[in-house]
């Protein structure tokens, strides 16, 4: 019987995917914001860029593969 071998992501590694993912977000939605002439409300993008950049973290984490994200996220680790 085998078992799986856990492969754990340090807490850094995934806090620096969080920061990706909303950036990429905030980008997208204030863009969307900018050209419906600014009907959005500020809090409620950042609520939704927010939500949108956790559902993808816990996917990406999950998934267990290997993307830009993780390199971007990388040097954000190298920075901090």
């Amino acid at each position: 019987m085998k078992k799986k071998k856990k492969h754990n992501i340090p807490l850094k590694h995934k806090i620096a995917l969080f920061i990706v993912y909303l950036v990429v977000f905030m980008a997208i939605i204030s863009l969307i914001n900018y050209y419906a002439n600014g009907i959005l409300k500020p809090t409620f993008f950042i609520t939704i860029s927010t939500i949108l950049a956790l559902i993808s973290t816990f996917y990406h984490v999950k998934s267990k593969q290997k993307s830009k994200a993780d390199e971007l996220a990388r040097e954000i680790e190298e920075i901090v």
